[in-house]
């Protein structure tokens, strides 16, 4: 869902369809930093793949996007191209990524995906610029200069979600918050209630378990992740994350390693340039697009 001052984006946690993975709590969420912008970007579909070696397709998301500091246009065509080399379309046709977030300051939303039809759900936007080579294509959406909230579905629970009318009512008590921050964690309740009770409706595919993250018009944001009974938890994790091509989720694993092998900081902080530097060159930016 994007609205004029955040974009939010929540999925449940289930991996249907994938014995080896049963049990295991997707992410489903990647966030993005491009040349232009910043954002999330989720999925519907890609998570039982062609092939039976299992990956988490955030990571996935992420290991396509590294090594190059690209426009949000360019990631996004970048990802179409990858979900057709990878396959993910070969052992059952639709599966979709959408993305939610900011370009020049501007709301935007756009979906990569092999789908015919899409399911929107508020006011204020339509699909324009249906875009690529492949199966897999990437769709912008025109979104109305005073955009209130306006948002696309996925997956299996997509035909269970509420009329429009009660996300736009959703999507006024957001607005009516008194920060931003309040906005988001409005929203981040209210989908957690829907999920839990789509979930009801559909088990085999849509998991109670849920995870949330937001970013604002200015930058920054947070994510949640949620338990089977509404409850965040205390172990929320890191979302898998590409900044300007960097991985940050390899970035702040070697960080971290760095920092246990410290004592106490000094008064330059847990590490020197220096070593934030070769830190940074040690990274592996090379693509990746197939697991």
């Amino acid at each position: 869902m994007i609205t004029d001052r955040l974009a939010f984006v929540a999925a449940d946690r289930l991996y249907s369809g994938v014995g080896s993975l049963k049990g295991f709590a997707g992410t489903k969420i990647a966030r993005l930093e491009t040349a232009d912008g910043q954002g999330l970007i989720t999925y519907a579909g890609a998570g039982a793949r062609a092939d039976r070696k299992p990956f988490e397709v955030s990571e996935w998301i992420e290991g396509v996007l590294r090594g190059f500091n690209r426009t949000l246009n360019q990631s996004l065509h970048e990802i179409a191209a990858a979900a057709e080399e990878q396959g993910l379309d070969k052992h059952a046709p639709g599966h979709t990524f959408a993305y939610a977030g900011f370009v020049n300051g501007k709301a935007h939303v756009a979906v990569v995906t092999s789908r015919d039809q899409l399911r929107m759900r508020g006011k204020g936007g339509r699909p324009v610029n249906s875009t690529g080579p492949n199966r897999f294509r990437v769709v912008d959406f025109e979104l109305e200069p005073r955009i209130h909230n306006f948002g696309v579905a996925l997956g299996s629970g997509a035909e269970h979600m509420p009329p429009s009318a009660e996300l736009e009512m959703i999507g006024r008590q957001a607005r009516r918050a008194n920060t931003k921050e309040a906005a988001a964690d409005r929203l981040s309740a209210q989908f957690v209630r829907l999920n839990r009770g789509i979930s009801k409706k559909e088990p085999a595919t849509v998991g109670p378990e849920a995870v949330c993250a937001w970013t604002f018009a200015q930058g920054g944001g947070a994510h949640f992740a949620y338990d089977a009974d509404g409850r965040r938890t205390n172990n929320t994790g890191v979302l898998p994350s590409v900044a300007r091509g960097m991985p940050m989720t390899q970035f702040v694993d070697s960080l971290m390693a760095l920092m246990e092998t410290k004592g106490a900081p000094t008064d330059a902080g847990w590490a020197s340039q220096e070593e934030l530097d070769q830190l940074a060159r040690s990274i592996d930016n090379r693509p990746r697009r197939k697991f």
